[in-house]
Order: structure tokens, then sequence, then C-alpha cells
């Protein structure tokens, strides 16, 4: 990583008053971790900052992490609107208001004179925020309606795009985009370890720990390297605790929950040829364990770890008799969201889904096909 990235980072936090920090709606436990950091990173620095993730909701493994009540779903304000009375000549002895038929009426009574229609002017005030990290985010629209309903902000405010993705866009003011680096919670350590300032304690520590553990399946997939684990080590010695990390993300399935696994991995199918791998579940799966497609939530990285191989992991379930719903991660330079385009799914590079109208069995060859048929 550029010395000279890292110091422009650091000159625009120390130039900052209000922080935005966000990752992809879609999010991956590495960017959740990441943005964790980097708040704390913040306030380590005496600086204002909150997370916003579209439509975020607590995912109770991750529920040990420091300040992660603080993470809001949607956006209060972007921008002010300012409405500017000129009283130089008339002064002001009273200002109050009230609201009448969904109008705001503002009372104004000037201490000598009249005010004219001339002394008023509106305009469109500063934004809320005045610098913006996104992390593990390879590309904008992943954000949601934080970008679709406030691009004028990330075009205007100095963004600061952090990952470790090949898919990445570069969309950033400042990239610090590190595809060598197993995890985005890396890149932030590499870029925080080189500077001069005693950044680093015990909770970002244990952030970035979380992150690293999480991207990597608790140091199982074959992005490992011997510089992952130094970097662990180094965050374990700073007061991080791996064992409680890995019991919170991994060892507090349910039996239901590791029956419907099982059912997950005895299914799994793989095309060697294509680095592709899938497994399916029908509606009697759900019933017969006492489960719901909830109980899904990392079913994905378990099928990651038990193919190190695989650049695409599909899993097909189905909601309803006729209806099936398709998840599809991809690492590398394959895309999920252009793998399964004509379906209309939501997600990013890397995660995306998607629900037709049609039986699972069906649903199934179909997709496959057109998968195999884009990445030969």
């Amino acid at each position: 990583m550029a010395k000279n990235i890292e110091k422009q980072v650091k000159e625009l936090i120390a130039k900052s008053t209000k922080i935005l920090i966000t990752t992809s709606r879609q999010f991956s436990g590495d960017g959740l971790a990441s943005a964790l950091a980097l708040l704390l990173i913040a306030k380590k620095l005496n600086k204002n900052a909150e997370i916003i993730i579209n439509d975020f909701k607590l995912p109770e493994s991750y529920s040990f992490l420091p300040e992660i009540e603080k993470i809001k779903a949607t956006v209060k304000k972007v921008k002010k609107f300012v409405i500017n009375l000129d009283i130089s000549q008339t002064g002001i002895e009273d200002l109050n208001y009230d609201i009448k038929d969904n109008n705001l009426r503002i009372h104004l009574c000037p201490k000598q004179g009249i005010f004219s229609p001339e002394d008023l002017k509106f305009q469109t005030g500063d934004f809320a925020y005045d610098l913006i990290f996104t992390v593990d985010t390879p590309e904008l629209e992943s954000l949601g309606s934080l970008y679709d309903h406030h691009r004028d902000l990330f075009y205007q405010i100095p963004v600061i795009n952090i990952d470790h993705q090949s898919v990445n866009e570069q969309y950033g003011h400042i990239n610090l985009v590190d595809i060598t680096t197993a995890s985005t919670a890396e890149v932030i350590y590499k870029m925080i370890n080189g500077w001069e300032e005693i950044i680093l304690d015990k909770e970002i520590a244990t952030c970035l720990l979380t992150g690293i553990i999480s991207k990597t399946k608790s140091f199982k997939t074959s992005k490992v390297s011997p510089e992952v684990l130094n970097v662990a080590s180094e965050l374990i010695k700073l007061g991080a605790d791996r064992k409680e990390i890995v019991s919170k993300l991994y060892q507090t399935k349910t039996i239901p929950t590791l029956k419907l696994w099982g059912k997950v991995l005895s299914r799994l199918q793989s095309s060697p040829d294509h680095k592709l791998v899938w497994s399916k579940l029908d509606l009697h799966d759900f019933t017969e364990s006492g489960t719901a497609d909830k109980n899904l939530a990392g079913v994905i990285d378990e099928l990651i770890i038990n193919s190190p191989a695989a650049e695409i992991v599909i899993l097909f379930y189905q909601n309803k008799p006729e209806q099936t719903k398709v998840i599809i991660h991809t690492e590398g330079a394959q895309n999920a969201l252009s793998l399964c385009r004509p379906y209309m799914p939501v997600g990013d590079k890397t995660n995306a889904s998607f629900t037709v109208e049609k039986n699972l069995d069906k649903t199934e060859e179909e997709f496959l096909n057109q998968v195999k048929n884009q990445i030969i």
C-alpha cells in the first residue's frame, strides 16, 4: 500500500467534522467488522462518525462486537435546507412557528419596519457529512437506497474506498484496494499500523480479527497466507480473543440448523471444469428439520469451506411449491450479478440472490446451464 495514500487518508480524517461509514446492504462479516473498526478508529482520533447500512438488521452472531448497537439502518438527513432572511434593516424581535395542513408556517416580528420578499432567500445547506468510508463494497450500487437516493452525496463528498476484492470498481476518490490481502480488515490493519499515532487497542483488534476470521472462514480458505496469520497473531497480542470470536461465529448453531446444513452438504454437487459447486433444499427439508430460510445464514460459508477450489457457489431452495430462491456467491473475477442478470437479482458482484416462480428442479437445471454457458 502506497505511503502517499495512507497520508492522504490521514489528512482527510484530520480535516473532517462528520464521517459516514458504510458497507454493502448484503454485508459480509468482514464488511460489518471493518466498519465498526473504522468507527472506533474515528472515536480514537476524536472525530464524529456514524455507520449507516441500508435496512440493517443486527445479526445475532455478531452482537458481541463493540458499538454494533449504534449502526443505523437509514439516513435521517443528508443535506440541510436554509432559509436566509436579511434583518440588517429591521432586526428581529420574535420568532416562532407552527404546522397546519402539512405546511410549516414561520412567524417573524421585526423590531422596526417591515420585511419585503427581497429580504428572503432560499438555499441548500452543506452536506451532513464531509467524508465517506466504504468497506468491502465492490460497487456503489450495492449500498442500496443509501446510494440510490443520495447519489450527489457520493459524487461531491470525498469517498475512501477500502477493499480487498479484485472486482472492486475503484470508484473512490481514494482507493485502498489491496487484492493481495485476504480481507478488508487486513487492509485497515496495514493502514493504521503504519501511522505514527498508536491507534490499535483491544476493541479495534477484536473487530479486525473478527473480519479476518469471518472472511477466511476461521483460517480455512485458500487465501490464508503466512502474512494473514502474522496479522492475526498481532491482533491477539493486543487482546482480541480468537476463541471467543470463533465460538460466536461458528459454534452457536442449533441442532435443527445443523440438521438442515447436513442436508445441504449431503447434496453437494460440483462441476470442476467450471469451478462450480451447488446444492439444494426442498420444502420437506425445512419441515423435517423444523427450520426456516433464516437458518441458512452461514451455509454458503460452509459450502466454501468444503469446496476451496470453487469460484462459484450456488444454493437453490424452495419458498413455496412452485417458487424457488437462488443464492449465488462468487470468488475471483466472476461476477454474481452478471451471472444471474436475466432474473433481476439483488446484491453485488460477489453475493446475489433472486426468486423465480418455478419448481426447484427446473430452476436448478435452467440456471446451471446458463451459468456454465457464461463461464465457458
